[in-house]
């Protein structure tokens, strides 16, 4: 009997061990992996060639062995095989917006896809009965003729096209359709195509109604519409359709059945038309799976299943969608006959719920998580060291002691962020901000490669990476050390400028690099960490020497892209330093806010200072000694 205990014991020590060596990841294992991860960063340079298909090839790949080697016994947990996931799957995303652009280069279809846009949401305020504006826009007639404010469109410039402008303002009283939801970006993107390409009118007679221009212009008459009946929910259903369903419908299943000419007679343009089937009949049963061809084929009951290509749907989609048909197919939108795409919220606005639900606990995990995770993909032989504070996840290569170090002078200069921006919650970022510190230019080079996918100048030597949502918030430094000169701006005043970045990204919009990266400058150098610095003093010659190469015409100098990495920031430094002379702090804060809210440069100047492009920079230029149109070859 004893005999027989110690066997039992020293087998279930061996199956132990056993399972322990099974579950560890082995070094020829790690090379696969890591050969994988060689692979996948090949792909961006195949989409800069345009080889989609060989992206694509490279991509499948990748995925391929990547699970046989998690068939064959790797983890999915492993930090690796995450990230690869993740890299996979990021590059899927890119692949499908490359192919969009390709597609983009088909002309644009007034008839087929600028008229329904138009019809869905102008002509009830711009039609035969009472025109607003006398301007009608229920034939392409009315819209040639323009209204009071004179013509609606400029062929071959929607940035000067009457309609755009007015689709795409942040002022509310100006903005069409009035009182409604601004149009989805999709649906501007595709008329501002429209007018680029020349403004185009495709169909023999101009004073056709819109509504009937796709059936004109397939050459056949338009079949009447199948009346359905709109079912609305109880207030108990377990799945919502605008919220769990639509998204798929559109973003998937809209790739092949949107537009005028959908596959199969199939749109999920509406619910309306979606509740009215196709070529093959009603797709839609409520109640009714087994009479749901939609389901049927998302299923795999029935062939073709669907999506079909590349395309992909989730379980919970899947879930949801049996679910919505067993309760009835109930419509819990306003209007069963407006877009689906005005309805629905977009993927960011779906993870900004997500994230506003977490706690702040739950927020702090998931950046802890993601900041490792990070580091693994970019640095994986490196153990890094990590410091944590009431605001920072410092995170690097360099010792403990200058985590903490750089930590205490970022949040010093915090202070002075939440002075500016009028912070006020704590930490400043929600699930705080993630702090990258890299000893070695190649540590920050490779962090850029794999987790931007970017190559970076010589002249960078950090940056910030904020999406409004908070979804990632960090910023990542090349650890110059703390001796500054002309050209180094020392390690504090590097991290003080991306922490000032990453205000200013918290606030969202599209800012330029030179405003983000002279504001920074301008705050850090105002205090104690830029007295004496000899890069802040180089940094007034350095900007009026870039102005003599870089501009051609005054209005150039609020352009984003304007400056060369290298003299970006000692650029937007004398911009900012300008623009705060000439108008103050609470001037300065009105520009920002404006372009965050979506104004251009040009127009934030003209509604902050009341002076336009033109006039503000031929000032700046002069404090500069700089005159446009004189521009010089860069100097050795």
């Amino acid at each position: 009997m004893l005999r027989q205990i110690c066997f039992s014991l020293v087998m279930a020590t061996v199956l132990i061990q056993a399972s322990s060596l099974m579950a560890a990841i082995t070094p020829e294992q790690r090379q696969q992996l890591n050969d994988l991860k060689t692979e996948i960063g090949k792909v961006p340079a195949l989409l800069s060639k345009k080889k989609l298909d060989e992206a694509t090839a490279a991509v499948t790949s990748v995925e391929e062995k990547l699970n046989t080697l998690v068939k064959d016994g790797i983890p999915e947990t492993e930090a690796l095989v995450k990230a690869l996931r993740k890299q996979v799957e990021t590059q899927r995303g890119i692949l499908a917006k490359q192919q969009a652009l390709v597609a983009a280069k088909i002309p644009t279809s007034f008839s087929k896809e600028v008229a329904p846009i138009l019809e869905a949401n102008c002509v009830s305020c711009h039609g035969e009965d009472n025109p607003r504006g006398g301007l009608r826009m229920d034939t392409f007639a009315g819209m040639e003729r323009g209204g009071t404010n004179g013509a609606l469109v400029v062929a071959g410039n929607p940035l000067r096209s009457p309609l755009v402008l007015r689709l795409t303002t942040t002022d509310n009283r100006l903005r069409m359709p009035k009182n409604e939801e601004a149009l989805k970006p999709a649906e501007i993107q595709v008329i501002a195509k429209w007018i680029s390409e020349g403004a185009k009118y495709d169909v023999m007679d101009k004073t056709a109604s819109l509504g009937s221009l796709a059936a004109m212009a397939d050459g056949k008459p338009k079949p009447a519409p199948v009346p359905v009946e709109v079912a609305k929910p109880t207030g108990n259903e377990k799945v919502s359709f605008i919220n769990d369903v639509a998204p798929t419908l559109v973003t998937t299943c809209g790739q092949c059945h949107l537009g005028n000419n959908p596959r199969g007679g199939f749109s999920v343009a509406t619910f309306e038309r979606m509740m009215q089937g196709g070529e093959s009949g009603r797709v839609i049963v409520p109640g009714s799976l087994e009479g749901s061809r939609l389901w049927r084929l998302v299923n795999a009951d029935e062939a073709p299943v669907m999506p079909a290509g590349q395309g992909r749907i989730t379980r919970k989609w899947h879930a949801d969608l049996r679910t919505w048909i067993t309760e009835g197919a109930k419509f819990d939108g306003p209007d069963a006959k407006r877009p689906l795409m005005q309805l629905v919220p977009t993927p960011e606005e779906i993870r900004a719920r997500e994230l506003a639900k977490m706690t702040p606990e739950q927020l702090l995990e998931r950046r802890r998580k993601d900041t490792n995770e990070k580091w693994e993909m970019a640095l994986s032989s490196t153990q890094p060291n990590i410091h944590e504070t009431d605001e920072f996840i410092m995170i690097g290569d360099v010792d403990t002691a200058r985590l903490k170090e750089l930590a205490e002078s970022g949040s010093e200069f915090l202070k002075v962020l939440k002075t500016t921006f009028g912070f006020k919650e704590t930490p400043v970022w929600k699930g705080k901000l993630a702090v990258f510190v890299f000893k070695e230019r190649f540590g920050y080079e490779e962090f850029n490669q794999t987790i931007n996918r970017r190559e970076v100048p010589k002249e960078i030597i950090g940056h910030a990476d904020v999406s409004p949502t908070l979804e990632t918030a960090l910023v990542a430094i090349y650890d110059v050390g703390d001796d500054p000169t002309e050209k180094s701006p020392g390690a504090v005043l590097n991290l003080a400028e991306q922490l000032a970045a990453a205000a200013l990204l918290k606030g969202g919009g599209d800012l330029p690099d030179w405003l983000i990266r002279g504001t920074g400058l301008s705050l850090a150098a105002a205090g104690p960490i830029g007295k004496g610095n000899p890069y802040v003093v180089a940094l007034k010659p350095r900007a009026a020497e870039a102005m003599q190469y870089s501009i051609q015409q005054p209005q150039d100098v609020f352009q984003d892209g304007t400056f060369s990495p290298a003299d970006v920031g000692p650029a937007g430094y004398a911009i900012v330093e300008f623009l705060m002379r000439n108008g103050g702090a609470s001037n300065f804060g009105s520009f920002v806010k404006r372009i965050q809210g979506g104004d251009t440069p040009a127009a934030a100047l003209q509604a902050v200072y009341r002076q336009d492009a033109r006039t503000m920079g031929a000032s700046f230029l002069s404090t500069q000694g700089a005159a446009p149109g004189n521009r010089k070859a860069k100097k050795k």
